[in-house]
């Protein structure tokens, strides 16, 4: 597993502790160049994140009631890449479960990790534009899973920079995508 680790370190053995669709978490026994050490890792299912532009100044974004914290959050459309997916796919579908659309141009602004600690898990980031409302009666049509609470809101560019510098965006993976995203379409867009 290690190739650029420093002299002296290697697996000693991996187990598995748990194991479901989103989620395993290993214990690794390391020999850290004669010493051991226990280490608790875990590989997360990888997801998008999607900004969607509605105008040159608004940004379409999610309020999604989350269980964890018992609060309603403010932020970009997002969720798990499934089975046989590639991560543009995976933000498209994301984008027209939470919110009703799907873009014209969908442009990959690349990937990060949230946590590489402890987590094996990559974040892709995605802006959107030109945005399409494939309903014949022109409303937008949600179609959520049994724990997705959501609404749709249209805020300006200045409300969102105004919400991260506050702290007010808690959701990590909102906070990176509205950064990247903003940033992408100040310089190339605007």
């Amino acid at each position: 597993m290690f190739k650029n680790a420093p002299a002296g370190w290697r697996i000693k053995s991996t187990k598995q502790a748990y194991s479901n669709d989103l989620l395993k978490v290993f214990e690794d026994k390391l020999d850290l160049g004669g010493e051991d050490k226990i280490y608790i890792r875990a590989i997360r299912r990888n997801y998008s994140t999607i900004v969607p532009f509605t105008s040159e100044n608004e940004v379409l974004v999610i309020r999604s009631y989350r269980h964890l914290v018992d609060s309603t959050q403010l932020e970009a459309p997002s969720g798990y890449i499934e089975d046989g997916e590639s991560p543009d796919q995976a933000a498209r579908r994301e984008l027209q479960e939470e919110t009703g659309y799907d873009a014209k141009k969908i442009i990959s602004l690349g990937y990060y990790t949230l946590d590489y600690t402890m987590f094996e898990q990559k974040g892709n980031v995605f802006v959107a534009y030109d945005l399409v409302n494939n309903n014949t009666d022109g409303k937008s049509e949600q179609t959520l899973g049994r724990m997705e609470k959501i609404e749709t809101d249209i805020l300006k560019v200045d409300e969102i920079k105004q919400l991260l510098y506050e702290g007010k965006i808690l959701n990590a993976a909102s906070i990176v995508a509205f950064h990247k995203a903003l940033d992408f379409h100040e310089r190339y867009i605007v």
